[in-house]
């Protein structure tokens, strides 16, 4: 228990497929669903959108990284379907678990570190990584990341550089891409390796040589992605969406406190099963691991909205602390049971019902929309964004993402004014829109909304309202057509 990267053969290969499994029958009950969150399937449309030449930040504006959107473009050549991202996501989950299980199982028994990843399965839907959230994806660059720089520890020791290190930079750079915040754990890989290496006996130029290139190889991914956007004269709607939106949105202090109690509320049980691994948990694996929990604490914090998914790299290092204790014969087994049976008490697993109301509340929605398209755009206002790709609509704003428009946070936060692109759009005389019944965010903007119901109210009339449902919220969205004719007398729709 005391080794550092002491490298298990024993370590069996059927617990691959037994996380898998596990992952799979946690999400199944998600799998097709097109409306599961509004980030992922945000996400998603933006992906497909740039099979058909989007440019994120000019065609479509958010502010998260362009690797996240990349990786969606890449699951696009497999399928348009929602399936594809959550079987991808449900891989790469059941990956970054085994990642955890290997790693754990250094410096615990096998069967401990399969527990580990299990866990880490477990809580992702706590967390709200029932999907294709980013962290989802760019946990596995990171424990892989995590992985390699532990079992490179007695290399460095000796003053040696194995290729797994400035592989492991890369890695970690490539998550960076997905999430900003994830520089902080890259940071601590690299100080880490660099530490031993500088208690090594290698001199001292071959060491800031290899810090360097370290360094650079970490910066590379996202340097080349802002050089692109330079080179193709977009760089202040990069630098706007990347920095400038971060510095400019105001925060609610209230708001933000609550949602990070609840987020550690959730987190209690395993941060429990934690600090009892410290009792009997000795040596350089315990450092490296506390090390690495402070560092992705120190990445949570930097952006100190909580929403609860922010918090899903922190999962990563918090379930391999809970190795040591998974490991002790009778109250090992036991504290997993009971962790899931805590975990699945509240969980979104198993819940069919809820995938079949939102297949068939986006279908009713696509019809509708179908049904009146009589050539104009389609302007979905605090709606789901998927619509444009189910419908075949073009964006005809770059604000897709509902927040942008509905969400008072948000205003002006973009390159465009935010009241300014509602009125520009508003001018197109959009043939359809579709919003919802009453404002879904918190609080609201009302100059957007209220030019929209002074368009709607003079040009249009509403021919469907569904109940739309994600996996968290609901909200009835109405749909209005017919917009380039005043309504007919005395119709009010159904």
């Amino acid at each position: 228990m005391t080794g550092i990267g002491n490298e298990q053969d024993h370590f069996p290969a059927w617990y691959a497929l037994v996380l898998l499994a596990i992952g799979v029958a946690l999400r199944a009950s998600t799998f097709g669903d097109p409306n599961l969150h509004v980030d992922e399937v945000f996400y998603q449309t933006v992906g497909i959108a740039m099979h058909h030449g989007a440019i994120p930040y000019v065609d479509v504006w958010d502010r998260k990284p362009w690797g996240l959107f990349f990786c969606y473009y890449l699951i696009a050549f497999l399928s348009s379907a929602p399936l594809a991202y959550q079987l991808v996501a449900t891989v790469f989950a059941a990956a970054t678990a085994w990642v955890i299980a290997r790693i754990a199982s250094q410096w615990s028994t096998p069967r401990a570190g399969l527990f580990a990843g299990i866990v880490y399965l477990l809580w992702l839907d706590r967390l709200q990584g029932f999907g294709g959230q980013g962290p989802v994806f760019y946990n596995l660059f990171m424990v892989l990341a995590g992985w390699l720089v532990f079992r490179s520890q007695s290399r460095l020791q000796a003053g040696h550089v194995p290729a797994t290190v400035p592989t492991a930079m890369l890695l970690a750079g490539i998550a960076i891409t997905f999430k900003p915040t994830a520089f902080f754990e890259s940071c601590f890989f690299g100080l880490y390796c660099a530490l031993l290496l500088y208690r090594s006996p290698l001199q001292r130029g071959p060491l800031a040589t290899n810090v360097a290139g370290w360094m650079a190889l970490g910066a590379a991914p996202a340097l080349t992605i802002s050089a692109w956007y330079w080179l193709h004269g977009y760089w202040h709607i990069y630098w706007q969406a990347m920095f400038l939106s971060n510095l400019h949105k105001p925060s609610f202090l209230y708001a933000d406190t609550m949602r990070a109690l609840v987020t550690f509320i959730i987190l209690a049980p395993i941060i429990t099963v934690a600090t009892l691994s410290l009792a009997t948990w000795h040596g350089g694996s315990r450092r490296f691991v506390g090390w690495w929990v402070l560092a992705a604490l120190l990445g949570l914090i930097s952006v100190p909205n909580f929403y609860m998914h922010y918090s899903l790299p922190l999962l990563v290092p918090l379930s391999l602390c809970t190795a040591a204790f998974f490991q002790r014969r009778a109250t090992g087994p036991a504290a997993l049971i009971a962790l899931t049976l805590w975990s699945l008490q509240t969980s979104h697993a198993f819940d069919f019902q809820h995938t079949r109301q939102s297949k068939q509340a986006m279908h009713d929605l696509a019809t509708a929309i179908r049904a009146h398209d009589t050539g104009g755009d389609l302007f979905v206002v605090d709606g789901p964004p998927q619509l444009y790709v189910l419908t075949g609509h073009r964006f005809p704003t770059p604000l897709v993402f509902p927040h942008h428009l509905g969400h008072l946070i948000e205003k002006d936060l973009s390159h465009l004014s935010t009241l300014g692109e509602t009125r520009r759009v508003l001018g197109l005389k959009p043939g359809i829109i579709v919003m919802p019944d009453k404002p879904r965010q918190d609080p609201p903007n009302m100059e957007v909304i209220d030019a929209v119901n002074a368009y709607i109210a003079a040009h249009c009339r509403k021919v469907a309202s569904i109940e739309t449902p994600d996996l968290l919220t609901s909200a009835r969205m109405n749909v209005w057509a017919d917009c380039r004719k005043p309504p007919a007398p005395g119709a009010h729709g159904h």
